[in-house]
Protein backbone atom coordinates (compact mmCIF):
# COMPACT_ATOMS: atom_id res chain seq x y z
CA UNK A 1 0.00 0.00 0.00
CA UNK A 2 1.39 3.44 -0.88
CA UNK A 3 1.61 6.18 1.51
CA UNK A 4 -0.87 8.21 -0.34
CA UNK A 5 -3.50 5.62 0.46
CA UNK A 6 -2.76 4.99 3.94
CA UNK A 7 -3.02 8.66 3.85
CA UNK A 8 -6.73 8.46 2.91
CA UNK A 9 -7.44 5.31 5.21
CA UNK A 10 -5.80 7.59 8.34
CA UNK A 11 -8.33 10.80 6.92
CA UNK A 12 -11.69 8.59 7.45
CA UNK A 13 -10.73 6.28 10.36
CA UNK A 14 -9.89 9.74 12.47
CA UNK A 15 -13.33 10.83 12.24
CA UNK A 16 -14.70 7.23 12.71
CA UNK A 17 -12.60 6.63 16.05
CA UNK A 18 -13.97 10.00 16.91
CA UNK A 19 -17.31 8.18 17.87
CA UNK A 20 -15.54 5.03 19.59
CA UNK A 21 -16.29 3.99 23.41
CA UNK A 22 -12.68 3.77 24.77
CA UNK A 23 -10.68 1.08 24.42
CA UNK A 24 -9.08 -1.34 27.90
CA UNK A 25 -6.17 -3.74 27.53
CA UNK A 26 -6.66 -6.81 30.15
CA UNK A 27 -3.78 -5.02 31.88
CA UNK A 28 -5.78 -1.73 32.33
CA UNK A 29 -9.29 -2.82 33.18
CA UNK A 30 -10.13 0.20 35.23
CA UNK A 31 -8.22 3.21 33.43
CA UNK A 32 -11.57 4.50 31.46
CA UNK A 33 -13.38 4.95 34.75
CA UNK A 34 -10.79 6.49 37.00
CA UNK A 35 -11.03 9.78 38.74
CA UNK A 36 -8.55 12.35 38.63
CA UNK A 37 -6.07 12.70 41.75
CA UNK A 38 -7.43 15.79 43.75
CA UNK A 39 -3.28 17.30 43.75
CA UNK A 40 -0.73 18.52 42.73
CA UNK A 41 -4.02 20.08 40.45
CA UNK A 42 -3.19 21.21 36.87
CA UNK A 43 -4.21 23.69 34.62
CA UNK A 44 -3.68 24.91 31.15
CA UNK A 45 -3.49 28.00 30.29
CA UNK A 46 -2.26 30.75 27.33
CA UNK A 47 0.84 32.67 27.86
CA UNK A 48 1.98 35.92 26.60
CA UNK A 49 4.86 34.62 25.12
CA UNK A 50 5.64 35.90 21.55
CA UNK A 51 3.67 33.41 19.09
CA UNK A 52 5.62 31.00 16.92
CA UNK A 53 7.12 32.85 13.58
CA UNK A 54 4.65 29.92 11.54
CA UNK A 55 1.67 27.75 11.65
CA UNK A 56 3.73 24.07 12.47
CA UNK A 57 2.73 20.49 13.05
CA UNK A 58 5.10 17.05 12.88
CA UNK A 59 8.08 19.70 13.69
CA UNK A 60 11.25 19.35 16.34
CA UNK A 61 10.83 21.32 19.62
CA UNK A 62 12.94 21.21 22.59
CA UNK A 63 14.64 23.45 25.72
CA UNK A 64 18.08 23.37 26.03
CA UNK A 65 20.22 26.32 28.47
CA UNK A 66 16.87 28.12 28.88
CA UNK A 67 15.96 28.47 25.17
CA UNK A 68 13.12 26.62 23.37
CA UNK A 69 14.30 25.79 19.78
CA UNK A 70 11.74 24.78 16.79
CA UNK A 71 13.34 23.02 13.83
CA UNK A 72 11.53 22.13 10.62
CA UNK A 73 7.79 21.09 10.13
CA UNK A 74 4.95 21.02 7.67
CA UNK A 75 3.18 24.27 6.69
CA UNK A 76 1.07 22.89 4.11
CA UNK A 77 -2.73 21.83 4.76
CA UNK A 78 -4.06 18.20 6.29
CA UNK A 79 -2.29 15.42 4.24
CA UNK A 80 -1.10 17.90 1.61
CA UNK A 81 2.71 17.12 1.44
CA UNK A 82 5.33 18.97 -0.93
CA UNK A 83 9.22 20.79 -0.80
CA UNK A 84 6.96 24.18 -0.54
CA UNK A 85 4.80 22.78 2.37
CA UNK A 86 7.70 21.66 4.44
CA UNK A 87 10.37 24.16 6.21
CA UNK A 88 14.00 23.87 7.14
CA UNK A 89 13.62 26.88 9.60
CA UNK A 90 15.11 26.80 12.29
CA UNK A 91 14.29 29.21 15.25
CA UNK A 92 15.37 30.12 19.17
CA UNK A 93 13.25 32.00 21.71
CA UNK A 94 15.02 32.88 25.29
CA UNK A 95 12.64 31.84 27.79
CA UNK A 96 14.53 34.15 30.27
CA UNK A 97 14.08 36.97 27.93
CA UNK A 98 11.50 36.19 25.72
CA UNK A 99 11.51 39.08 23.44
CA UNK A 100 11.24 37.83 19.87
CA UNK A 101 12.13 34.89 18.12
CA UNK A 102 15.61 34.50 16.82
CA UNK A 103 16.48 32.83 12.99
CA UNK A 104 19.36 30.21 13.44
CA UNK A 105 21.44 28.58 10.71
CA UNK A 106 19.30 26.36 8.87
CA UNK A 107 19.32 22.59 7.35
CA UNK A 108 17.15 20.17 5.45
CA UNK A 109 13.50 20.44 4.65
CA UNK A 110 12.14 17.91 7.05
CA UNK A 111 8.84 17.12 8.70
CA UNK A 112 7.97 13.66 11.17
CA UNK A 113 11.55 14.46 13.29
CA UNK A 114 12.51 14.64 16.80
CA UNK A 115 14.46 17.52 18.43
CA UNK A 116 16.10 16.77 21.69
CA UNK A 117 18.42 18.42 24.04
CA UNK A 118 21.43 17.30 25.03
CA UNK A 119 23.88 19.83 27.42
CA UNK A 120 24.78 23.09 25.20
CA UNK A 121 23.38 21.56 22.19
CA UNK A 122 20.38 19.86 20.86
CA UNK A 123 19.82 17.07 18.66
CA UNK A 124 18.08 16.67 15.32
CA UNK A 125 17.21 12.88 14.52
CA UNK A 126 15.17 11.44 11.07
CA UNK A 127 11.98 12.90 9.33
CA UNK A 128 11.01 12.85 6.34
CA UNK A 129 11.68 14.91 2.68
CA UNK A 130 9.21 15.65 0.13
CA UNK A 131 10.77 15.69 -3.56
CA UNK A 132 7.43 17.00 -5.17
CA UNK A 133 6.19 20.24 -5.99
CA UNK A 134 2.95 21.57 -4.32
CA UNK A 135 -0.21 19.50 -6.23
CA UNK A 136 2.18 16.58 -8.19
CA UNK A 137 1.76 13.11 -6.76
CA UNK A 138 3.32 12.68 -3.50
CA UNK A 139 7.31 11.42 -3.57
CA UNK A 140 7.75 11.17 0.21
CA UNK A 141 11.82 9.68 1.38
CA UNK A 142 12.62 9.31 5.28
CA UNK A 143 15.94 10.31 6.31
CA UNK A 144 18.79 9.21 7.92
CA UNK A 145 20.22 12.47 9.34
CA UNK A 146 21.64 13.03 13.04
CA UNK A 147 22.84 16.40 13.51
CA UNK A 148 23.88 18.55 16.63
CA UNK A 149 23.31 22.20 16.97
CA UNK A 150 25.99 23.66 19.19
CA UNK A 151 24.36 26.85 20.85
CA UNK A 152 27.86 28.10 21.53
CA UNK A 153 29.45 27.63 18.25
CA UNK A 154 25.98 28.63 16.45
CA UNK A 155 26.49 25.62 13.97
CA UNK A 156 25.00 22.04 13.12
CA UNK A 157 27.71 18.88 13.51
CA UNK A 158 27.09 15.40 11.67
CA UNK A 159 26.60 12.36 13.72
CA UNK A 160 26.41 9.17 13.27
CA UNK A 161 23.47 8.55 10.85
CA UNK A 162 20.35 6.13 11.77
CA UNK A 163 20.76 2.54 10.86
CA UNK A 164 18.01 2.77 8.38
CA UNK A 165 15.63 6.44 7.37
CA UNK A 166 13.29 6.84 9.77
CA UNK A 167 10.26 9.49 10.29
CA UNK A 168 7.27 9.32 12.35
CA UNK A 169 9.58 8.66 14.63
CA UNK A 170 10.09 9.33 18.69
CA UNK A 171 13.59 9.41 20.49
CA UNK A 172 14.19 10.22 24.27
CA UNK A 173 17.68 10.91 26.13
CA UNK A 174 18.75 9.10 29.56
CA UNK A 175 22.03 9.76 30.78
CA UNK A 176 24.39 10.22 28.02
CA UNK A 177 22.37 8.01 25.30
CA UNK A 178 19.85 8.47 22.91
CA UNK A 179 17.50 6.30 22.04
CA UNK A 180 15.27 5.73 18.98
CA UNK A 181 12.24 3.77 18.88
CA UNK A 182 9.24 3.75 16.44
CA UNK A 183 8.33 5.29 13.23
CA UNK A 184 8.22 4.05 9.27
CA UNK A 185 10.45 4.19 6.51
CA UNK A 186 8.96 6.51 3.23
CA UNK A 187 10.54 5.10 0.18
CA UNK A 188 8.20 6.84 -2.54
CA UNK A 189 5.44 4.23 -3.01
CA UNK A 190 7.11 2.05 -0.53
CA UNK A 191 6.51 1.93 3.01
CA UNK A 192 8.44 -0.06 5.70
CA UNK A 193 7.11 0.09 9.45
CA UNK A 194 10.44 -0.32 11.77
CA UNK A 195 10.85 -3.38 14.48
CA UNK A 196 13.81 -1.81 15.45
CA UNK A 197 15.44 0.30 18.34
CA UNK A 198 18.50 1.86 18.72
CA UNK A 199 20.59 3.85 21.21
CA UNK A 200 23.58 6.17 20.49
CA UNK A 201 26.09 7.46 22.86
CA UNK A 202 26.50 10.93 22.59
CA UNK A 203 29.53 11.28 24.66
CA UNK A 204 31.83 9.49 22.71
CA UNK A 205 32.00 11.48 19.30
CA UNK A 206 33.73 8.13 17.09
CA UNK A 207 30.43 6.13 18.94
CA UNK A 208 27.72 3.73 16.49
CA UNK A 209 23.90 3.15 16.81
CA UNK A 210 23.68 -0.24 18.90
CA UNK A 211 20.28 -2.21 18.71
CA UNK A 212 17.92 -2.32 22.13
CA UNK A 213 15.63 -5.85 22.34
CA UNK A 214 13.34 -5.70 20.26
CA UNK A 215 10.31 -3.62 20.66
CA UNK A 216 6.76 -5.49 21.27
CA UNK A 217 5.14 -3.07 18.76
CA UNK A 218 5.24 -1.62 15.24
CA UNK A 219 4.41 1.96 15.91
CA UNK A 220 4.72 5.67 14.50
CA UNK A 221 3.17 8.78 15.48
CA UNK A 222 4.11 7.71 19.00
CA UNK A 223 6.04 9.90 22.09
CA UNK A 224 8.65 8.58 23.72
CA UNK A 225 10.24 10.77 27.02
CA UNK A 226 11.93 9.62 30.32
CA UNK A 227 10.89 9.39 33.42
CA UNK A 228 12.89 7.37 36.38
CA UNK A 229 15.34 6.37 33.97
CA UNK A 230 13.03 4.54 32.04
CA UNK A 231 11.90 4.74 28.39
CA UNK A 232 8.16 5.54 28.30
CA UNK A 233 6.83 5.00 24.73
CA UNK A 234 3.15 6.44 24.49
CA UNK A 235 0.38 5.70 21.84
CA UNK A 236 0.74 6.01 18.09
CA UNK A 237 -0.48 4.65 15.21
CA UNK A 238 0.00 0.39 14.90
CA UNK A 239 1.15 -0.96 11.54
CA UNK A 240 -1.54 -3.37 11.89
CA UNK A 241 -4.74 -1.63 12.98
CA UNK A 242 -5.74 2.15 13.81
CA UNK A 243 -4.64 4.55 16.61
CA UNK A 244 -3.23 3.24 20.45
CA UNK A 245 -3.65 4.19 23.57
CA UNK A 246 -0.89 1.33 24.70
CA UNK A 247 2.14 2.61 26.28
CA UNK A 248 5.24 0.63 26.41
CA UNK A 249 8.69 0.53 28.87
CA UNK A 250 11.97 0.10 27.77
CA UNK A 251 14.34 -0.33 31.03
CA UNK A 252 18.00 0.83 29.71
CA UNK A 253 19.55 -0.78 32.85
CA UNK A 254 17.97 -4.86 31.73
CA UNK A 255 17.42 -3.38 27.83
CA UNK A 256 14.32 -4.95 28.49
CA UNK A 257 10.23 -4.06 27.90
CA UNK A 258 7.35 -4.04 29.60
CA UNK A 259 3.86 -3.02 29.22
CA UNK A 260 2.59 0.04 31.08
CA UNK A 261 -1.26 1.22 31.55
CA UNK A 262 -3.33 2.38 28.21
CA UNK A 263 -4.19 6.20 28.28
CA UNK A 264 -7.49 6.79 29.21
CA UNK A 265 -10.07 7.87 26.49
CA UNK A 266 -10.63 6.68 22.52
CA UNK A 267 -7.92 5.06 20.39
CA UNK A 268 -7.65 8.28 18.80
CA UNK A 269 -6.68 9.25 22.30
CA UNK A 270 -2.55 7.91 21.82
CA UNK A 271 -2.08 9.74 18.44
CA UNK A 272 0.31 12.97 18.31
CA UNK A 273 0.32 13.24 21.69
CA UNK A 274 3.11 14.68 23.59
CA UNK A 275 4.82 14.08 26.95
CA UNK A 276 7.03 15.32 29.69
CA UNK A 277 8.20 14.50 33.63
CA UNK A 278 8.02 17.26 35.47
CA UNK A 279 7.81 17.35 39.05
CA UNK A 280 8.26 14.02 39.89
CA UNK A 281 5.33 12.80 37.51
CA UNK A 282 4.84 11.99 33.77
CA UNK A 283 2.37 13.74 31.95
CA UNK A 284 0.76 13.37 28.28
CA UNK A 285 -1.04 16.12 26.37
CA UNK A 286 -3.60 14.36 24.20
CA UNK A 287 -5.88 15.14 21.10
CA UNK A 288 -9.11 15.02 22.95
CA UNK A 289 -7.32 17.68 25.22
CA UNK A 290 -6.64 15.86 27.91
CA UNK A 291 -4.21 15.71 30.02
CA UNK A 292 -3.02 12.71 31.84
CA UNK A 293 -0.62 11.90 34.67
CA UNK A 294 0.45 8.83 34.97
CA UNK A 295 -0.43 6.86 38.74
CA UNK A 296 2.50 4.55 39.35
CA UNK A 297 0.95 3.50 42.60
CA UNK A 298 -2.54 2.14 40.82
CA UNK A 299 -0.73 1.70 37.34
CA UNK A 300 -2.94 3.42 35.84
CA UNK A 301 -3.60 7.65 34.23
CA UNK A 302 -5.32 9.74 35.48
CA UNK A 303 -6.99 13.00 33.79
CA UNK A 304 -5.84 15.95 35.77
CA UNK A 305 -7.24 18.60 33.35
CA UNK A 306 -8.57 19.33 30.29
CA UNK A 307 -8.31 22.21 27.79
CA UNK A 308 -9.88 23.26 24.48
CA UNK A 309 -9.00 23.85 21.59
CA UNK A 310 -7.15 20.14 21.70
CA UNK A 311 -3.67 20.24 19.75
CA UNK A 312 -2.11 17.15 18.46
CA UNK A 313 1.55 16.69 16.53
CA UNK A 314 2.81 19.48 19.33
CA UNK A 315 5.65 19.14 21.64
CA UNK A 316 5.12 19.67 25.45
CA UNK A 317 8.39 20.80 26.68
CA UNK A 318 9.64 22.31 30.42
CA UNK A 319 9.52 26.15 30.74
CA UNK A 320 9.90 26.79 34.34
CA UNK A 321 10.27 24.38 37.40
CA UNK A 322 6.11 23.90 37.94
CA UNK A 323 5.39 24.41 34.22
CA UNK A 324 5.72 23.35 30.68
CA UNK A 325 4.97 24.87 27.13
CA UNK A 326 2.46 23.05 24.84
CA UNK A 327 4.18 24.39 21.37
CA UNK A 328 2.75 24.57 18.34
CA UNK A 329 0.15 21.35 16.49
CA UNK A 330 -3.21 21.64 15.12
CA UNK A 331 -6.73 20.93 15.64
CA UNK A 332 -9.00 19.68 13.17
CA UNK A 333 -11.58 22.11 13.76
CA UNK A 334 -9.36 24.88 13.79
CA UNK A 335 -6.07 24.72 12.07
CA UNK A 336 -2.91 25.27 13.49
CA UNK A 337 -1.54 27.18 16.33
CA UNK A 338 0.73 29.69 17.11
CA UNK A 339 0.06 30.51 20.58
CA UNK A 340 2.42 28.94 23.38
CA UNK A 341 0.01 27.33 26.04
CA UNK A 342 1.42 26.85 29.90
CA UNK A 343 0.72 23.45 31.42
CA UNK A 344 1.31 24.58 35.27
CA UNK A 345 1.53 22.29 38.34
CA UNK A 346 -0.64 24.07 41.14
CA UNK A 347 0.55 24.17 44.62
CA UNK A 348 -1.05 21.75 47.18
Amino acid sequence: MNYKHQIFILFFAVFSLLIQSPATSADDTDSATSQPEPSPGIQVTTTDLPELPLELTSFGGAVADGTLFIYGGHSGTAHSYSTEEQSDQFWALDLNAPQEWKQLPSGPRLQGLVLLPYGNSVVRLGGFTARNAEGEEHDLHSQKTVSRFDIGKNRWVDLAPLPEPRSSLSAAIAGDHIYVIGGWALKGEETDWHGTAWKLNLADPNAAWQPLAKPPFKRRALFATTHNGKIHVIGGMNSDGGPTTRTDVYDPESDSWSQGPNLQGKPLTGFGSAAHALGGYLYVSTIDGSVQRLNEAEKKWDVVSEYEPARFFHVMVPWTETKMLLVGGANMSVGKFTDLDAVEILSE
